[in-house]
């Protein structure tokens, strides 16, 4: 009424509202009255998607749709063929639920009848593009499946990733994350990135339970080929010139972090001095600050020399001790008799 002005004023907004409100109760009519609304752009902003999704609910709530719920009854019968027949036929009409139910039917079941269908994995590939088309986010991954091994088309890494990818964005797949993961650990149809291939793992294991065990798996695999392909590139870098220049370059950082620590506290000692001089201290500071850095100097250099000692000692005693063994063994040795 308010939108046809009979027995009241016309309002647009109004009616749009009233209609918003019964849809929700599934009345046909409804959907029917916003599909046109949209289409038009009456009382709201013209919207040819939204309107084209409203006026195919109405399309599927026909008669005709019984024929979706006799392919279910006989499907759980036992009667798979015939439930093909149905969805393969809702189909074609466009019902997303028939299109996957037929993709599941030809992509799982073997019947004597589905193994005798020439195109097979081709009609399921057609079939989950079209609900996948329709906004069904399960379909995505069957696509990204089919292009990966190739069935009902040609194998496509990439367009495999790409589809995956949608159902990783839009839908939060869990298993198309994962999939990701391992298509960039493995550099399958992406680049190569461990550290993103992680990532995805660990997506996927936030956003399903299940996923926990098989990203916790796939994310010790990538730590293990992370640690050996380090290894492996140490060892081809490693030169004995490599190693002299590492050693050069820490003794270097000891060497400065010691000058460092003298300049430290000769800067402090001259704070003192400047202050003792401040309080009548005797101006001869400097050479008592002298004295104490030779003294210092002194003490690390005995240090030194202490343990440089003690370590040409064990040297020699390991060398003393590896001749006294080798003449034990010699001696021990019996003596060939004489001719």
């Amino acid at each position: 009424m308010s939108l046809s002005g009979v027995g009241t004023k016309r309002d647009y907004g109004i009616a749009l509202k009233h209609f918003n409100i019964a849809s929700k109760s599934g009345h046909v009519l409804a959907f029917y009255n916003l599909g046109m609304m949209h289409a038009g752009g009456i009382g709201v902003m013209r919207n040819c998607q939204t309107a084209a999704e409203l006026l195919k609910n109405v399309a599927e709530r026909g008669t005709w749709g019984n024929n979706l719920m006799d392919a279910h009854a006989l499907y759980h019968k036992g009667f798979v063929d015939s439930a093909l027949i149905k969805y393969l036929l809702l189909a074609e009409q466009g019902y997303e639920v028939a299109q996957t139910n037929a993709a599941f039917i030809l992509d799982r079941e073997a019947t004597d009848f589905v193994k005798t269908l020439k195109y097979r994995f081709k009609r399921a590939f057609v079939n989950w593009k079209r609900a996948a088309t329709q906004g069904f986010g399960g379909a995505r991954l069957k696509l990204g499946d089919y292009y990966y091994y190739g069935q009902g088309t040609q194998v496509d890494p990439v367009e495999a990733a790409e589809q995956y990818q949608l159902a990783s964005d839009v839908d939060h797949n869990p298993q198309a994350m994962f999939n990701l993961g391992y298509m960039h650990e493995l550099g399958i149809g992406r680049a190569q990135d461990m550290h993103l291939a992680k990532r995805y793992y660990d997506l996927a294991a936030s956003t399903s339970l299940d996923a926990h065990v098989p990203a916790m798996l796939a994310n010790s695999k990538l730590q293990a080929k992370i640690h050996v392909a380090w290894l492996i590139q140490t060892y081809k870098d490693f030169t004995f010139t490599k190693l002299a220049e590492g050693i050069l370059q820490w003794w270097g950082g000891v060497i400065a972090s010691i000058t460092a620590t003298f300049n430290s506290i000769g800067d402090l000692l001259l704070e003192l001095g400047s202050t003792a001089s401040e309080v009548g201290v005797s101006e001869d500071w400097d050479i008592y600050l002298m004295s104490i850095l030779a003294i210092v100097l002194g003490l690390v250099m005995a240090v030194r020399g202490h343990h440089m000692r003690n370590n040409i000692r064990a040297a020699q005693l390991r060398l003393q001790e590896q001749q006294n063994l080798a003449n034990q063994q010699q001696q021990q040795q019996p003596v060939p008799p004489a001719n």
